[in-house]
């Protein structure tokens, strides 16, 4: 789901972070064909012992000034946000649960990119959502810990940050009239943000021309990226490091978020967002805003009763989109949590879940991170014949034990790529607009 950064309101109490398929796409300038999905959300490969020179870590990463993209100060503290009492949430008589890293991850060497998402703007491109909340054009690192083992092989942890950079001019002189502010409107840095999506494109025509070795198609559903599963894909991931070096900077990180574990579990998987001040470089929680204003964590777990804590409420039905702080007992919405039960209808799943995947309904502000992450396999243990446009069979989530949205998810034992439906959904709106914004001669 998309992020942005938001300003102080409810008494500091409430400081936020924000972060349907393939359709007809007008051409790109130049008459070169339009971008497609895994143009703009680029995932990588498994990563193994014998292919990890095919991988970007955060450490390696610096900007055009040189400074690092995510310094160690930074990443530490990332650690131990995660780590501090922020992610614990009461499980009941008396118990609570959080977040808590292995050693071996608590390295930034040791976070490799699993995904990259283009976005044209944040928290959605419909016109309802951009109508009060601008746009906040953003690229967005999904990281994920991967150590060796002892006797040899990799463990791929069931673990994610995103890193999330914005192309922001500032807020927008438009502001609704509010009580208190959730997000402030943010006018776009297109300007800024055009330049990396000529570069990709330049990049999506190599890969096609056979710059790389045999020409390489990157049309189709979203998948593993092609050009990082051909031949060439060392020299691929050598130009897009090259790409993010070059337009990204260390003051653009402006939120970040976190999926872990408890120590030495399988579950509850634990989600949480933060924000980063690029002023001094402070890494902290906020609370998540389809809570009650306070909460920052949200938990899901399989195990037991209450499958996810604390319950949120969502306001993905209301009338009409707002940067305003609403009341939990003023909203209206659904969620997931209500599918968790075995009396949940095929019908009624579909419902739900169509709205969860639905951009133009549902995002940061309104819905809770955990639907996003669950509407896929959910949808797809009540009615498994559905199909799901816009993403390969082979990326889908097999079991519920998968909440990956875009990464490396876990299939109760195993990893495996993942996209869910969400992502599809958003990335067709990112695609979308990416190329009017081409078409668009400067």
């Amino acid at each position: 789901m998309r992020f942005v950064a938001k300003r102080n309101s409810l008494s500091s109490a409430i400081l936020l972070i924000s972060g349907l398929f393939i359709s007809q796409q007008p051409a790109a300038a130049g008459g070169s064909p339009p971008l497609a999905a895994n143009d703009v959300s680029i995932l990588f490969p498994l990563p193994t012992s014998g292919n990890l020179l095919d991988f970007i870590t955060i450490a390696d990463l610096k900007g055009i000034d040189d400074i690092r993209l995510l310094s160690d100060a930074a990443f530490d503290q990332f650690i131990a946000v995660s780590e501090s009492a922020d992610s614990k949430i009461a499980t009941g008589a008396g118990s609570a649960t959080q977040i808590a890293f292995p050693a071996p991850t608590k390295n930034a060497k040791d976070w490799l990119v699993a995904g990259i998402r283009l976005d044209v703007g944040a928290p959605g491109l419909s016109a309802n959502v951009m109508d009060k909340f601008g746009q906040i054009p953003q690229v967005r690192l999904i990281l994920q810990p991967v150590t060796p083992k002892p006797g040899g092989g990799l463990t791929v942890h069931d673990r994610a940050a995103h890193v999330i950079f914005s192309f922001a001019k500032g807020f927008s002189q438009q502001q609704e009239n509010c009580q208190i502010t959730v997000v402030p409107r943010i006018e776009p840095d297109l300007d800024a943000f055009r330049p990396l999506l000529d570069d990709f494109k330049a990049l999506r025509d190599d890969l096609a021309d056979g710059k790389f070795g045999d020409p390489v198609d990157t049309s189709g559903p979203l998948k593993v990226h092609p050009g990082l599963a051909a031949p060439g894909r060392k020299a691929v991931r050598d130009r897009i490091e090259a790409i993010l070096e070059k337009h990204l900077k260390a003051k653009q990180v402006t939120a970040l978020a976190v999926m872990g574990l408890p120590a030495g579990a399988p579950e509850p998987w634990i989600f949480m967002p933060m924000r980063r001040n690029p002023g001094n470089d402070t890494v902290s929680a906020v609370p998540s805003p389809t809570l009650d204003g306070q909460a920052k964590a949200q938990l899901l777990k399989f195990l037991g009763s209450d499958r996810v804590l604390p319950a949120p409420k969502t306001d993905n039905q209301a009338e009409s989109m707002t940067t305003c702080f609403r009341k939990p007992a003023d909203r209206v919405g659904v969620s997931t949590v209500e599918l968790f039960s075995a009396s949940a209808t095929p019908q009624r799943t579909v419902e739900v879940t169509e709205t969860i995947a639905d951009p133009s309904k549902s995002h940061f502000f309104n819905t809770d991170c955990l639907s996003c992450h669950t509407e896929t396999r959910l949808l797809l243990a009540k009615s498994p014949g559905t199909a799901i446009t816009g993403v390969d069979a082979s990326v889908l989530p097999e079991t519920q034990w998968n909440v990956r949205n875009f990464g490396w998810g876990s299939e109760f034992g195993r990893m495996k790529p993942t996209i869910t439906r969400r992502t599809a959904t958003e990335t067709d709106e990112v695609v979308n607009a990416a190329n009017l914004l081409l078409s668009d001669t400067p």
